[in-house]
């Protein structure tokens, strides 16, 4: 069984590091992780961080979750998301299933791994002992290497409508076998491309009762890291990760420029010495280093602040839940500023498919585009700020 240390987890990465490293461009190249290269996350307990500890899992703490995927994305972004996304929708899911049915679908390690879309776009029409499920998701991150998927639906004919011209079923969730998914090839991106983030459909596929939330809510976990009331019910914790994977890149970018920067002379100066010599190219690796440290304090910060609310117990108010997403999504903004800087000062040698520095160019950027870190954040947490309902049930 995989140990939940931090220490512990941190040597698992450590240890990952050279496989990863030697598959990034065949996990480039065939748009997903390799099942070695899972395998080998799952037996360091990545996958299962935070699980609860009555089925085996670490259920850590968000910081340190944050520190194992920002240690994780700076050496394989795809490996960090692929993490991030299965943590996001166990996380969820562990938060309405009881432990039984939840035994039952985790049977070894190896089966924690999960993908999932909470935008529901399934339809659940109801059968004898559960639901007949139709719909197609977008973005399915893990498609090919989750044993489960959660996906968001919409109950057909259930009666819990709400009054008015525009009524309409509750969202809901439910679970099913990763397998029983056909895999719609899709995911062709900038970058990330590793994550294999294909849509996939499923059409009149039987879902018993108990994979079902039929009712919005319903939480049975009442643990600091399972309470979601009064903030984000999609993500949590989860969101944090998203800072982390952000500043993981930049950081890598950095140590690759300033390794660059070392030896790399560059031609046609008036000058003769190495690229580290210039001081335009010392002040831009130093503004890029504030960009990182000041994003992950600030986000380290707001997290730890809603940590200790969650652990008194007491629920977030307003201003810590704008805090929280803002700082999340001003370390991302941070993370891709430093990236572009870093590759700006490089020259040609960050234009080729081999340097870390195009690849961190391409994944910080299509990374920054997840609804998580949007432009709208910063205006949910305005809203909050300001004492203005946010419109959004996500923060």
């Amino acid at each position: 069984m995989p140990k939940y240390a931090k220490g512990d987890l941190l040597a698992a990465v450590a240890a990952l590091t050279p496989a990863l490293r030697a598959a990034s461009q065949e996990s480039e190249a065939r748009r997903g992780l390799s099942e070695p290269l899972v395998q080998a996350l799952v037996e360091g307990g990545l996958y299962g961080m935070l699980l609860p500890r009555s089925l085996g899992g670490g259920e850590v703490d968000p910081l340190t979750y944050f520190e194992i995927i920002e240690a994780l994305a700076e050496v394989e972004s795809a490996a960090a998301w692929s993490v991030m996304i299965s943590s996001a929708v166990m996380t969820t899911s562990v938060r309405w299933l009881p432990d039984e049915t939840l035994a039952a679908m985790f049977k070894s390690p190896r089966d924690t791994v999960m993908a999932g879309s909470a935008p529901p776009r399934g339809r659940l029409v109801p059968a004898p002992g559960g639901y007949l499920l139709t719909g197609r998701w977008a973005q399915g991150s893990n498609i090919a290497a989750a044993r489960w998927v959660q996906a968001g639906c919409l109950v057909a004919d259930s009666g819990q409508t709400q009054s008015g011209p525009a009524a309409k079923p509750p969202p809901v969730m439910c679970v099913f076998p990763a397998g029983a998914a056909a895999i719609i090839d899709t995911w062709h991106t900038t970058g990330m491309r590793g994550t294999g983030s294909h849509d996939f459909a499923v059409k009149d596929l039987f879902v018993p009762v108990e994979h079902v939330q039929v009712a919005p809510g319903g939480w049975l976990r009442s643990g600091p890291l399972y309470r979601v009331e009064g903030w984000s019910q999609v993500a949590g914790w989860s969101q944090l990760a998203h800072a982390a994977i952000g500043l993981g890149i930049a950081r890598d970018a950095l140590e690759e420029f300033i390794k660059l920067a070392g030896s790399k002379q560059p031609t046609c100066q008036p000058m003769p010495g190495a690229l580290a010599t210039k001081g335009t190219v010392q002040a831009k690796v130093a503004q890029a280093e504030a960009l990182v440290g000041s994003g992950r304090a600030y986000v380290i910060e707001a997290s730890r602040d809603m940590w200790e609310t969650a652990l008194r117990p007491a629920l977030p108010s307003a201003q810590q839940r704008a805090v929280y997403r803002l700082a999340i999504a001003q370390a991302m903004t941070n993370a891709v500023q430093a990236v572009d800087l870093l590759y700006s000062i490089a020259g040609v040698s960050a234009i080729y498919q081999e340097s870390r520095l195009d690849r961190a160019l391409r994944d910080a950027h299509t990374a920054a585009a997840h609804v998580w870190v949007a432009p709208d954040t910063y205006e949910l947490s305005g809203r909050l700020l300001l004492g203005l309902d946010p419109g959004s049930p996500n923060i």
